[in-house]
């Protein structure tokens, strides 16, 4: 029962680890068992206690709630060695004495950079990047191909509006003509 410990696997913190030698609480308050350092996480968010063939978890009223290998608890709940418990945007996982001798930390890699830095979009032209530009229509912007987005712009939009306008009112006459003609 004592060989148990909860570690952070990810989140504020990672890689510190919590012997679960009796009930502990885990919360952001300093006075908690396991304090976080994590934002969404309530002062004394839950409480695990240990148990023969593993813990027992209680959420004690969090705002954000807790997550058990990635489903809400809400009343307490077992969990098992290698069992995740979610609380804000901390994961924590339950290992035993034997888990930690073979690997003794259980913390996940941060997963690397996307590989493509990020780009401007092409229908925006920053003054700072372009000391040669001069705000004016966006229509007048020269592309060597056609944008997707020429469609949208405002002076065809609102051109596109008015012959629709037209449009309907020629077919509304010229089904009155119709009607009246065939009365």
């Amino acid at each position: 029962m004592s060989d148990l410990l909860l570690e952070v696997v990810e989140g504020p913190g990672a890689g510190r680890q919590a012997l679960l030698a009796g009930p502990l609480e885990v919360g952001r308050d300093p006075s908690a068992g396991m304090a976080l350092e994590d934002e969404l996480v309530s002062g004394h968010h839950l409480r695990v206690s240990p148990e023969a063939e593993g813990a027992l978890v209680e959420d004690l009223g969090s705002l954000n709630g807790t997550f058990l290998n990635g489903e809400q608890i809400h009343a307490p709940t077992r969990v098992r060695p290698g069992d995740h418990l979610l609380v804000g945007v901390t994961v924590l996982e339950l290992r035993t004495a034997d888990q930690v001798r073979a690997k003794p930390t259980a913390v996940r890699p941060v997963p690397p950079a996307l590989a493509v830095a990020a780009l401007d979009p092409d229908y925006v032209r920053v003054a700072a990047l372009d000391p040669d530009y001069v705000p004016s229509d966006v229509s007048a912007t020269p592309h060597a191909t056609p944008s997707p987005l020429d469609s949208l712009l405002d002076s065809r939009t609102k051109a596109k509006a008015r012959t629709a306008a037209l449009a309907l009112f020629v077919l509304t006459a010229l089904a009155v003509i119709l009607f009246l003609a065939t009365r």
